[in-house]
């Protein structure tokens, strides 16, 4: 990058407010920062940092409760509902008499926890979507 590019991306040296507003126009990672004025869009760096922070972003809204978009929601449900199955069917078994090792059930249980969790986040995600 030359010195001029530098200088031209400065706040100081912005034409506007508007472009001064724009998160895209200073910060790497952002939407739009790797196709700004003067670049092709395909410099792998920016396309990464641009893909990270569009997955940071949905994982935040999965777990603050602010996910609008019913396909994450699914797949979050269905995520939960993987996770939880195996503990389940080992309970079952358990109730049959078929006893599993403590190693076995050390890592359902941790498994079975995170599911858990995940159905909570899916639900608490579906109440604020429905009302």
């Amino acid at each position: 990058m030359s010195k001029k590019d530098n200088l031209s991306r400065s706040p100081k040296n912005l034409k506007n407010k508007g472009e001064q507003n724009n998160p895209s126009a200073l910060l790497p990672g952002w939407p739009g920062y790797r196709t700004r004025n003067g670049r092709s869009g395909y410099d792998p760096i920016d396309s990464r940092t641009e893909a990270a922070h569009t997955a940071g972003t949905i994982i935040q809204k999965l777990f603050a409760g602010r996910i609008r978009n019913p396909v994450y929601l699914f797949l979050l449900g269905v995520l939960g509902l993987v996770l939880i199955i195996p503990l389940l069917l080992a309970v079952s078994e358990m109730v049959k008499g078929n006893l599993f090792s403590m190693d076995a059930w050390i890592f359902l249980g941790i498994i079975g926890i995170i599911g858990l969790t995940v159905l909570i986040i899916f639900i608490n995600n579906l109440i604020k979507l429905i009302f």
